[in-house]
């Protein structure tokens, strides 16, 4: 069945656009087809793989647990999120690997993740939240003494990720806890120390009043993410249907 081809008209049913739609996207890569005589058709597996958007490759990305995970749909819903409560946001694998882009990701962040060290740490950081997250923790501390709330994300009642907000601090830092923990890491990551201080100042503090209202949000943007898959398996299930029906060879 994988193998079928689906025509022209099929995939326009399919993903609901125009025919000159389909050859354009054929014309910049986004579609893959063979064309057989003047017909151009399509396999089932592309259409699929369209409809789910996989990761690309990346230092920190792993689709393992979520396959033909819809990564655009994803994102573009933690954008809008990460853009109406000014916080960071990333959807995590449960080997802490990021399905998605990170939105908003603070200045002191952005500088650690630049350097090797820094990048690695993170890594470690994020694996260490799957585990934890698996055995029902949803405050996380990373490395960088940067904190985050994550809400579990399941799949056919499993959970297979982690819709992860953060880059704050719960709490007003102590300064001399604060300039130690900067000093460490600028020694570790090879960053100037004054350039991570102004990036500390520009973290988010989490007011006592607002504690109620954060700890919800990843809890409804994980519920939105489940719902794409939802439908992401309904889609995939008409798209079988249909190649049962062709028996194009």
């Amino acid at each position: 069945m994988m193998n079928d081809l689906l025509t022209t008209r099929q995939v326009q049913e399919i993903l609901k656009v125009e025919r000159i739609t389909i050859y354009r996207m054929l014309q910049d890569g986004r579609l893959k087809g063979v064309k057989i005589g003047q017909q151009w058709r399509f396999p089932f597996q592309e259409i699929e793989r369209l409809l789910g958007n996989k990761v690309m490759p990346s230092t920190m990305s792993s689709t393992g647990n979520i396959p033909n995970f819809p990564t655009h749909c994803v994102q573009t819903i933690q954008d809008l999120f990460s853009s109406v409560a000014q916080i960071s946001a990333v959807v995590l694998d449960m080997q802490g690997g990021m399905l998605t882009r990170m939105s908003r990701p603070c200045h002191l962040y952005t500088l650690l993740a630049s350097t090797a060290h820094g990048l690695q740490a993170s890594r470690s950081s994020f694996m260490s939240f799957a585990k934890e997250n698996l055995n029902g923790k949803t405050f996380f501390t990373c490395f960088a003494g940067l904190q985050y709330i994550g809400a579990p994300i399941y799949d056919k009642g499993i959970q297979t990720g982690i819709f992860l907000v953060g880059h704050f601090y719960w709490q007003t830092p102590d300064l001399h806890e604060e300039r130690l923990r900067l000093s460490r890491l600028a020694a570790s990551c090879g960053l100037n120390i004054e350039h991570l201080q102004l990036a500390a100042h520009e973290i988010t503090v989490i007011e006592p009043q607002q504690h109620a209202i954060v700890e919800n949000w990843p809890y409804q943007a994980s519920l939105a993410v489940q719902s794409i898959l939802q439908e992401r398996v309904t889609f995939v299930e008409r798209f079988r249907q249909i190649a049962s029906l062709t028996n194009i060879t």
